[in-house]
């Protein structure tokens, strides 16, 4: 073998480890993070009691897509005021703002309730909820009474800076 070849054969060699190493890298590198969202009112602040309230994210570059899930407990206490959910990541840019998706469904009555939320530049939780074409909000009496059994799901995607 001539010392050509041989040196091809070593470089292929550590590009085969080189890839090998950026693949574990980018396994690890993009990973679904929990995170513990805090759930508020303008008045006065909710208590999740014995529901549950998760959330998590994955980040990609300065990309965040964030899921947060929301399910009323029998001890649950609603607050009152507009809610507003954390976020994990403060959101980039005062002049932008980011739209995502919720879905809220009434067990008692099966009813589904469906909009965007908005979250502008700059901040670090969402309160702003937009249910019909009309700035609905979510509350603690808005787009229903909540009561136990009742969820809550949010899906969005923003930048940080």
């Amino acid at each position: 073998m001539s010392a050509f070849e041989e040196a091809v054969i070593q470089r292929i060699k550590q590009l085969e480890r080189e890839v090998e190493r950026l693949q574990k890298w980018e396994r690890a590198a993009y990973v679904w993070q929990s995170y513990t969202p805090t759930w508020t009112a303008a008045t006065t602040n909710p208590s999740i009691g014995n529901g549950t309230l998760t959330g998590r994210y994955i980040q990609i570059g300065k990309i965040i897509t964030c899921n947060i899930y929301l399910l009323v407990g029998s001890t649950t206490t609603f607050g009152s005021g507009v809610y507003g959910f954390s976020l994990p990541k403060t959101v980039y840019s005062s002049t932008v703002w980011f739209v995502g998706n919720f879905v809220a469904n009434d067990n008692s009555a099966n009813g589904w309730y469906s909009g965007q939320v908005v979250v502008a530049g700059g901040d670090t939780k969402i309160i702003t909820f937009v249910r019909d074409g009309i700035s609905g909000y979510l509350s603690d009496n808005t787009p229903y009474v909540w009561a136990s059994g009742d969820s809550l799901h949010i899906s969005l995607t923003y930048e940080i800076a």
